[in-house]
Formats: C-alpha cells, structure tokens, sequence
C-alpha cells in the first residue's frame, strides 16, 4: 500500500472512531495529500458530506455562505460572484482572484477564468468541499490568491450500493440526484430545473462524475471524470430611475419578481478529466502523477453593456501536475498547455454608451495558445516536539501568444490589437510557524504571498483608452495568526489576517479599466460547534473585516481609506441542531449579511440582512424524508445590491421558500 494510501486510511480510521466534533478532520488541498486539519498551519474549512446532505444546497452558495469570510453575491439562476476574505469580486479579479478545485485540479485553466465558476463544479455529487481563506500553498500557483475551493470526489466502494435523492419546491423548482457504486467504482448524476421566482429566470443543469479507482503494475490509481451543462434564462438586475433616491425597490413585490432583460441567458458546458497515479519510491517517499484534460465552452449575452453583444468563449487544456512526496515535504512541477478563443458580436444596431460608440457587428474574434511551466518545493521542520515550521515556494511561467483573427485598429470603444506574446513570472513564498500548545489547542502563524497572471480578456479584449498588455501580475501578500482548539465537545477556530494587494484590476464608473489599483484588508474571523449534550449542539461562524482602497483616483472618485465597495464589515451564521429522538433533526440558521457601500466613493449603501432558514429530517429504516424553508420570515433583502450608471440596482433575495425532499439508500 502507498504512503498515500496509508496515511488517508490512519486520518480516516482516526475520524471514524474519534468524537463526531473531529469529522473535518481530513483535509487534502494544502499538499494534495491527506492531512490532519489540526497539522495545518493555515485557515480551512472542511465542510464533510453529511453537511452537504443536512442543507441539501439548489446553489452552492447556500453551502459555502457558512464558512467564516466567505460570502457568495447569488445573482440569477446558477450566476454568482465570490468573496473570501474580500469584497465581492467581478470582471478579470472576481474570474481570476480565486481558484477553484475538482480533487486538487484547477477546474479552468490560468487566465481563463469564468466569474461564475462555481456552477462548473459538480457541487451536489461531491464528497465534502474544502475552504482555505487567503493565498494558498505553494502547489498551487495563479488565481490562489484570496483563496481556494477544493470539491471532493465520492470514494466508490467495493460492495454494490447507492442511493437516491429527489426534492421538489412551490416556487417550481426540482432536483434529482442518483448515485450507484460498486466493484470500486461510482457513478453519480444530477439534474435541476429551477422556474425561478422571477419573470423569464428559470434554468436547467446536468451533472455526471465518474471516479474508479483501481491498482495495477505497482501504481495505484483514481480515474475521474466530470461533466455538466447548464441552459439559463438570465434575469438582470432591477434598477431605479437614474438619480432616484427612495424606498428600496426590492422591496416592492412586483418589481422584484420583474425582470429587465427577458432576452438574457447563459449556456454553459465543460468536462474534466484526470488521473492519479501514486507510487512508492521508498519507504519514506511517493511519486504522484496527476495527468488531466479538460473541455469549456459558454455563450451568453452581454446584457450588462450597451449594445448587448452575445459572447461566445472556449478552450480545451491538457496538463501534468507531479510531485514527489516525503514525510515532511514535497517538491514538484507543474504543466499545462491551453487552447483557447473568444467571439464577441453585436447584432443590434451600433449603441452609444459611456460617452463611445459600440458598434454593430463583431468586437472580439481572437484565439489564444497558453502555456503555464511551474516548480515548487515545501518543506516542514521540527524545532522541538511542541514547534514545527515549514517554508514553500512556487515559481511560475505563464506564457500567451494571442492570434487576432480579424481586422485590428479602433472600431468606437472597441480596440483590437495586432498579434502579440506576453508572459509573465511569479515567485509566491510562504512561511509559517505552528505550535502544539496541547493536544488539543494549536496556534499558528503565517506570512505568503499569491499571485496571478492577468485574464486574457483584461489583455486582449481591450477599449480604446488601454494599451495592449498593461495588465500587470497582481500580488497579494498576507500575514496570519490562527488558534485552532478541539475537543470532544467543542471546536473553536480563530484567525487574524492582514493582506495588501498590487496591481488590482477592476473597472471604473466610466466604464473603463483601472490596472493599478491597491487594496489592504484586514479582519477576524471566528467558527466553531459546541455539543452541548447529545441531543442540542450549535454550530456557527462570524467575520469582522475591513477592505479599504489604498491609493486615490479622481476619475472614479476613489480616496484612499474609502471602503471598497461590496465589502460587509460583518458577515455571520449560527445553526442551533435539535434532536429530539436519534432518527429526528431539527435546525434553525440565522444568516447575516452585514452593511455596505455599493459605489466607490462610498456615497450610496445596502443595509444589510438577517434571514432565517430552517431544517427538518426524519430517518426511517428504509428512506430519509426532510424539509426546508429558506427565508422563514419572508424578508424584503437583496441577494447582490449596487450602485452604477447613476442607479441603485439590486439581484431580489428569493422569498419565502419550502423545499420537501426523500432520499433512500439500498
């Protein structure tokens, strides 16, 4: 058996027989490898399966929004931006500032990141997801820089079995999801239609993943794959009336079911695919191969910017992540070669908007040939039985040759550019300390750096005030201090992080591109579960945070020390569990947002909201029965709020709604 092998059966055997408080105990993203959360010298947060089974999320938001410091904008249907010790991010950052993960496999390529990248991952199939908050280790290199979400793969059994799960909602919203395992492989598969509660907003998605895992010729081996598709009707958000100031207009029943872009949507399909290969090199060290392939395509209409054009962007990679395995460290390097294309056409007549021109007919029509070269080493070292400390380091490579495949020149706001090569080098060390205070209570302390290469829309997909390639790396360098405790009774985690970040690209009131702006970001965030007894338990989590502009911009009427916009200073959940007989639960979960600005110059702001949810299940011999109300006291609140083209303009939290749901096991 591979030192991979044993070391998950310990950390498994070990959480099998442990208290029910150590059931995250495992976790995989920081090395590629099974380790004790309680070993890590960083913030994550493992979410198991059985919690994913208690929400039984239509959204991953409605998972991940439970983490500390995370907090996901839900937009229309699967759409969504992200935020993890951050404001909620979009355009290139929100694409390119988080990395997200299928069994430590980046589910996009480098600069070719999808905002909405969550609905790619197979989310309601998955094992147990991971949150790490803030720059991640040195195996993982570009976009792994507010943090990562890593979604694990069911492990299929040798043993036939499996199970059913079907839920249905009054609002018209349905979901199956099946999986059958047997003869060490699982098959799993999901379908969702959502009429959702606005005009013209409903959406259908599939999923399938596959994992097989075998041993042969010395090798043992995990095959996945994974695919989804998802067909959307888009709703945009609800505004006001330029200037308008008044009563906030979700709150008014019919305007926030309306929709404003009836003729919006979003098709979507990718397919991943990856194979591990482990191999003991000794008895002290492994050799881990992890080929990979993977398939993107989206078309969607741009209802956002004037003029309306329709986009169409794909691109197919094939990579090798390898490693070499010690007890206390690793080194490795990392390939991946990326073809990829975006169209942009406007078939509407040419529009005026932001004071330029976009004009009738193709904007965008380029294609781009990547490469991405990467070497890394992390090694730990015991300073006494109590102290260890560990040091990392990854280089990157990021390479884009970019093929113009129409005419260049200035076309109203649109420039394209003449064919090109760019390329950019990064190093991200980190450095960390952690102390086994007792055997339940570590703390810790960390300094690293993230960094990414630009999206090749921000380098590419240009207007006319940018010059070709001005895009920057941006760097994002952060300290932590973190106490984690563990008891049979209770779990507690803190953290303390201070980040400043280089080189952020974002877009201004105008409607173009800043590349140079500076951000620092401070806060604490706090988790944890207590059994109080064997029937009560809470469970809860809650961030103080600070995002502040660092640097001044009279075009967009930034001072530095402004809050940057879409960034709570509170975010907080807290789940009381009841069971009152050993086959009944019962949970309550108040979620809050907190206040926020929703312009740079912090002159226009969203309140913030506390909506209830909760949780019903009984478990009968052969099937499972619960229920679900989300919004249980049917609040007025805004899933997303902003301020832009002199409008208040908001996404309208779903009402009050109840989810019924029955899942057996055979």
């Amino acid at each position: 058996m591979s030192i991979f092998k044993r070391l998950s059966a310990n950390v498994m055997l070990a959480a099998v027989c442990a208290p029910a408080y150590a059931a995250d105990e495992v976790v995989v993203t920081n090395e590629r490898r099974a380790q004790s959360a309680q070993s890590v010298a960083l913030s994550v947060d493992a979410l198991p399966r059985a919690r994913l089974t208690a929400v039984a999320p239509i959204h991953p938001a409605e998972l991940l929004n439970t983490s500390a410091g995370v907090n996901i904008h839900r937009g229309s249907g699967q759409e969504h931006l992200t935020a993890i010790r951050s404001p909620v991010l979009n355009g290139g950052s929100g694409a390119g500032s988080f990395l997200y993960l299928l069994d430590g496999v980046p589910l996009r390529a480098a600069g070719f990141g999808n905002v909405n990248g969550l609905f790619e991952a197979p989310s309601e199939l998955s094992g147990g997801v991971e949150v790490i908050k803030g720059p991640g280790s040195a195996l993982y290199g570009s976009n792994a820089l507010h943090g990562l979400i890593n979604f694990k793969s069911r492990a299929p059994q040798k043993d036939f079995g499996g199970d059913v799960t079907l839920i249905g909602s009054h609002r018209g919203a349905v979901s199956a999801k099946a999986s059958v395992t047997g003869n060490n492989m699982r098959l799993s598969a999901s379908a969702v239609h959502d009429d959702g509660f606005r005009d013209d907003s409903g959406f259908d998605q599939q999923k399938a993943v596959f994992r097989g895992d075998s041993f042969a010729f010395g090798w043992d081996a995990q095959v996945l794959l994974a695919a989804q598709n998802l067909n959307q009707e888009t709703a945009g958000f609800i505004q006001t009336e330029p200037d308008y100031i008044g009563p906030d207009i979700y709150t008014i029943d019919a305007i926030a079911r309306s929709n404003p872009n009836p003729e919006a949507y979003r098709d979507g399909r990718s397919v991943n695919a990856q194979v591990r290969l482990a191999k003991p090199l000794s008895s002290r060290s492994e050799l881990v191969l992890t080929p990979y392939m993977r398939a993107t395509q989206i078309e969607f209409l741009r209802h956002f910017i004037p003029g309306q054009a329709r986009e169409e962007n794909a691109h197919k990679s094939a990579g090798l992540q390898s490693a070499i395995y010690g007890s206390d460290w690793v080194i490795g390097a990392d390939a991946e070669y990326t073809k990829g294309s975006l169209i942009n056409f406007q078939d509407g007549p040419t529009t005026t908007g932001f004071g330029e021109p976009f004009p009738q007919g193709p904007h965008y029509d380029f294609e781009i040939d990547a490469l991405v070269l990467a070497a890394y080493g992390q090694k730990r070292f015991s300073l006494s039985d109590a102290l260890t400390a560990e040091i990392g380091l990854r280089a990157e490579h990021t390479e884009f040759d970019y093929d113009n495949r129409i005419d260049s020149g200035v076309f109203g706001r649109i420039k394209r550019v003449d064919d090109r090569s760019d390329d950019f080098f990064t190093l991200t060390p980190s450095a960390s300390l952690l102390y086994a205070a007792s055997p339940n209570l570590s703390v810790y302390g960390r300094a690293a750096r993230g960094a990414r290469a630009p999206q090749v829309t921000d380098l590419y997909a240009v207007q006319i005030d940018q010059v070709p390639g001005d895009a920057n790396v941006e760097t994002l360098d952060s300290l932590e201090l973190g106490a984690k405790y563990r008891s049979e009774t209770l779990t507690l985690n803190a953290a303390l992080f201070a980040m400043k970040k280089d080189n952020f690209f974002f877009r201004r009131p105008n409607g173009f591109n800043q590349t140079d702006g500076e951000t620092t970001h401070t806060g604490v965030e706090l988790d944890g579960q207590w059994a109080m007894n064997e029937r009560f338990s809470l469970r809860g989590s809650v961030t103080y945070a600070r995002h502040l502009y660092d640097f001044t911009d009279a075009v967009s009427g930034i001072t530095s020390g402004d809050f940057v916009d879409t960034a709570p200073k509170t975010l907080g959940t807290l789940t009381a569990v009841f069971r009152p007989v050993d086959a009944m639960s019962a949970e309550l979960e108040w979620r809050h947002v907190g206040a926020y600005f929703t312009d740079p110059q912090n002159n226009n702001r969203y309140d913030g909201h506390d909506i209830l949810v909760a949780r019903w299940a009984y478990d009968f011999k052969a099937a499972r029965v619960f229920a679900r109300m989300d919004n249980l006291l049917d609040a007025d609140y805004a899933d997303r709020a902003d301020f832009a083209f002199r409008r208040e303009r908001y996404f309208p939290g779903r009402p009050r709604t109840a989810f019924i749901g029955l899942s057996k096991s055979f």
